[in-house]
């Protein structure tokens, strides 16, 4: 089946489901923020990801994955029957893949208004959680966490999208799992208030 257009028309949600059972390679290109990337997939499974030529790891992959689904704009082309060159089979599971897409979409529609400052410095505060996913996040944020870490470098870190660090914050600032770093207090000026003073009787004497 040729399929190819536009991912204004038709979002990668949508033509992940209507691949699902098929096999072959998805490319897609001119994608906000995201460099050209080809899908290779097999009934149920997306079974490599190929960006600059480059076959990507599991975690890379999975990365990937939620920076496509995130993504504006894009073209798309599928090639029936395509198989990668050699590499290990991902074997990840597209009906999954996109459950947790949703379930992250529909998170961050309802804490949005909540999410930290993607500046906002988190350290630890107490163990892992026990919840896969915030496991998962804390596992890998955790060397980063140990000095304190914002949304954004975690973002840029763990190769994550920035709201869905800041929605992991969150989530494990409510568990107690890590905290708010306090602000370093500035170097108090021993001049400042004498200055201060001098400056209002200046100001009443006139």
């Amino acid at each position: 089946m040729a399929l190819f257009g536009s991912l204004d028309t038709m979002p990668l949600p949508e033509i992940l489901g209507l691949l699902s059972g098929k096999e072959g390679a998805l490319e897609l290109w001119n994608l906000k923020g995201v460099p050209p990337t080809t899908l290779y997939l097999r009934p149920g499974f997306v079974r490599a990801v190929v960006q600059g030529r480059k076959p990507l790891d599991r975690e890379a992959a999975k990365a990937a994955l939620k920076e496509l689904l995130l993504a504006e704009g894009g073209s798309f082309e599928f090639h029936p029957g395509a198989r990668p060159k050699g590499g290990e089979d991902l074997a990840l599971p597209i009906e999954r893949l996109l459950l947790s897409f949703t379930t992250l979409q529909d998170e961050l529609a309802h804490y949005r208004p909540y999410l930290p400052h993607p500046e906002a410095r988190f350290t630890l505060a107490g163990p892992s959680p026990e919840e896969p996913r915030y496991k998962e996040f804390f596992r890998r944020a955790l060397p980063y966490l140990k000095r304190g870490a914002s949304a954004v470098e975690l973002s840029q870190a763990l190769h994550l999208p920035l709201d869905e660090a800041r929605l992991y914050l969150y989530k494990l600032q409510g568990l107690g799992a890590v905290k708010r770093a306090e602000m370093e207090a500035r170097p108090k000026d021993p001049g400042l208030l004498r200055r201060l003073l001098a400056h209002l009787r200046a100001a009443w004497s006139l």
